[in-house]
C-alpha cells in the first residue's frame, strides 16, 4: 500500500514536472534551442512528452510496478525536481 501511494506521487511529480520543464524550455524563446536542429528539437519535445503521458497514464490507471521500478520513479521525480528548479533559478528567475 505505501508503495502504491509513493509510485502515484512520484508519478503526478514525473507528469507535473516534465510538463513544466517543457514549458521552460519551448514555452519562451530559447536562443541555444533554436540553434538546434529540428530533428534535435524534436527529440527533446518526444523526450520530455513521452514521460509526461507515461507517468500520466500510469495514474489514471493505477498501474502499480515492481518494487525497482517505482525506486526508478521515485529517482525520475527527484531528477526532474531538480532540473525545474535549477533551470528557474539559473534562467528564469535572473531575467526578472
Amino acid at each position: 500500500m505505501v508503495a502504491q501511494v509513493i509510485n502515484e506521487l512520484a508519478n503526478i511529480v514525473i507528469c507535473v514536472t516534465t510538463t513544466l520543464f517543457y514549458i521552460f524550455i519551448f514555452g519562451r524563446e530559447v536562443k541555444a534551442i533554436a540553434k538546434l536542429n529540428i530533428i534535435e528539437q524534436w527529440m527533446l519535445r518526444v523526450g520530455l512528452v513521452l514521460p509526461a503521458v507515461g507517468s500520466l497514464y500510469n495514474v489514471l490507471t493505477a498501474q502499480y510496478p515492481p518494487t525497482p521500478e517505482i525506486l526508478i520513479n521515485v529517482g525520475w521525480a527527484s531528477l526532474f525536481i531538480w532540473a525545474c528548479v535549477f533551470h528557474y533559478k539559473t534562467f528564469i528567475k535572473p531575467k526578472k
